[in-house]
């Protein structure tokens, strides 16, 4: 079988391309300094979701009920009367008719009940009193298992909606992404990328794919050990929201892309973008923000805890969109970016970065 010009031409792009890429993904491996920033926030986050779960502050069994001021709390029906018992068996001898002054009683502030506290006599008060019946015995057996399961609502909203997805997610993979093409501007060395037999396009297309398995392996390694350093809940929240952490990656890094191939300083672009817009427009209510790619990650996330009954208190106004379409949407992000990419990069002339 002979080999015919054309495709022995197709095999020298090909074989091209395939070193491109190669010799991109090797020269990502350099630790530049926003690497060295987001490794080091990242040390403190993990060594911060390690103190906390050191000192088991996740769930809220030991943290006491809050009452509004002026009020007493109230444990349950029933109450009323064990305490009125208690008062009585416990009262003191006839005052004497000339008391010292010094003997007058010292008012104590009643203590407030932790939520375990609370539950446990809640439940004692229904055995004594059998008041409530099986309703009240249903409605104490779900206030223990949601207490059962707020380590891993705190875990989620503190720690990876607030921290991670939020904050470390767009900053890890901004330190990859924008330097695919970034490094290359800031070293100008395009002039050697635009001598290779190789499009604009694909030069595009090689530089995105090499910053993947950079930004996919500080991510997943990240949100691997911050759960990791959260005890059970971080293990139950890096089973469900890994997919989410790691489609939220894919989009980012394409977006970045795109700001390297738009911006001769993409971190400072990136990192304003991260800040000012993810983080914020991504949590006020209305419609706004459904321009962010934070919402969809989120969306993700909720979408994985719909199978264990938990949802979000400001889910009204978050309000998510199905697990499928914000998958939808993230995918369809990655290939307008990537597109949108290509274009700019091959109707740049970049001449001076080279």
């Amino acid at each position: 079988m002979s080999i015919t010009p054309g495709m022995h031409s197709d095999v020298s792009i090909l074989r091209a391309w395939l070193e491109l890429l190669w010799l991109s993904i090797r020269r990502q491996a350099r630790m530049r300094q926003m690497v060295w920033i987001a490794l080091g926030l990242l040390f403190l986050a993990v060594l911060a979701v390690g103190l906390v779960t050191l000192f088991g502050s996740w769930t809220l069994a030991d943290r006491r009920v809050r009452m509004p001021p002026g009020r007493t709390q109230p444990a349950t029906q029933g109450a009323s009367s064990v305490a009125t018992t208690a008062k009585k068996s416990t009262e003191a001898p006839p005052k004497q008719s000339n008391p010292s002054p010094s003997a007058s009683p010292i008012p104590l502030r009643p203590r407030r009940l932790t939520y375990q506290e609370t539950i446990d006599v809640s439940q004692v008060l229904m055995l004594l009193g059998d008041r409530g019946g099986p309703v009240q015995a249903a409605v104490s057996g779900s206030l223990r298992v949601a207490l059962v399961k707020s380590s891993f609502l705190i875990f989620s909203r503190w720690i990876v909606f607030a921290i991670f997805q939020s904050f470390l997610l767009p900053l890890l993979t901004l330190s990859f992404a924008t330097d695919a093409l970034g490094a290359e501007r800031e070293n100008r060395t395009l002039t050697w990328l635009f001598t290779r037999p190789l499009p604009k396009p694909a030069i595009y297309f090689a530089k995105y794919l090499a910053a993947l398995p950079w930004c996919l392996s500080l991510n997943l390694f990240g949100f691997v050990a911050i759960c990791l350093a959260g005890g059970e809940p971080g293990v139950l929240a890096l089973r469900l929201f890994w997919p989410a952490v790691a489609c939220g990656t894919l989009a980012y890094a394409a977006l970045f892309h795109l700001i390297a191939a738009l911006f001769r300083r993409p971190a400072v672009v990136g990192l304003v973008y991260s800040f000012f817009f993810e983080m914020l427009v991504g949590d006020l209510p209305g419609d706004l923000k459904r321009m962010s790619l934070s919402y969809y990650i989120r969306s993700l996330m909720f979408d994985a805890t719909a199978s264990m009954g938990l949802s979000s208190d400001q889910l009204t106004v978050y309000n998510p969109v199905d697990g499928w379409m914000a998958l939808a949407v993230l995918a369809g992000a990655v290939a307008t970016f990537t597109f949108i990419g290509m274009i700019v990069f091959s109707r740049t002339e970049y001449r001076e970065d080279v």
